[in-house]
């Protein structure tokens, strides 16, 4: 499947993002949120890897307002650069911008269900979209600092699980210093209590993975965990 770079827009603001169309009737179309590096090679690749399983891909940028074109490596000259817009993102600028993707999705396909996929910071961007009403699935892959207050609203992504309506997939390794074990534990802690019965949530940590594990083209990459976080794409999304 070949993907094609298209605009959305959220508001008058328009979000050049990568559309993979897997051409046939399925049940669940997804949207993912990009790593700081933007909808690089890989996030593009991995989106066209979706569509050939039968998932369409509207792959949407996080930076639109300061870098709608971003497209970095991963060198850490890009990781600083990508950083830099990072932080100068907002809560609302993401509720926004994912929002006009869930109203662009459901015009093409009006009866599926849609997945929210998110890596790196588009897996704290991820968890803040799972709140949204519309998503009914989402998968947060190593999403750091959903527990610490983000200084645009002074409270953390994590207290908007009590909005979160459909299912939520939280997915990190045990060696990622970006997830440290105080913030494991805590989103683990509310995670049960907004949902005691473990019927929506799912905490997955994979022993020794660290941050990154799913992109084979960064350093950290680890086959046996990204076959694992593949694995659980497959199993809630493609019949």
């Amino acid at each position: 499947m070949k993907g094609q770079w298209i605009n959305i827009y959220s508001g008058d603001l328009p979000l050049r993002s990568w559309w993979v169309d897997s051409g046939n009737e399925c049940e669940y179309i997804s949207i993912v949120l990009p790593e700081v590096f933007g909808i690089n090679n890989w996030i593009r690749s991995f989106s066209e890897k979706l569509a050939a399983q039968n998932l369409p891909v509207l792959a949407i940028p996080l930076y639109g307002r300061t870098a709608p074109n971003l497209d970095l490596g991963y060198s850490e000259e890009d990781l600083k650069l990508g950083r830099y817009h990072k932080n100068l993102t907002t809560l609302k600028n993401i509720i926004e911008d994912v929002s006009a993707a869930i109203n662009w999705v459901k015009e093409k396909y009006p009866e599926n269900k849609i997945a929210i996929i998110g890596f790196c910071f588009g897996g704290h961007a991820a968890l803040i979209a799972s709140s949204l009403k519309g998503i009914d699935n989402s998968f947060c892959f190593y999403g750091a600092g959903v527990t610490t207050p983000r200084t645009d609203t002074n409270f953390a992504p994590i207290v908007l699980l009590e909005k979160v309506s459909g299912n939520l997939n939280f997915i990190c390794g045990s060696a990622d210093d970006l997830i440290p074990l105080k913030d494991r534990l805590e989103i683990k802690k509310m995670f049960k209590k907004f949902d005691p019965l473990d019927e929506r949530f799912s905490y997955i940590e994979i022993e020794g993975a660290d941050h990154g594990f799913m992109c084979e083209e960064r350093e950290s990459f680890d086959k046996a965990a990204s076959l694992i976080g593949w694995n659980l794409l497959m199993k809630e999304l493609i019949n």
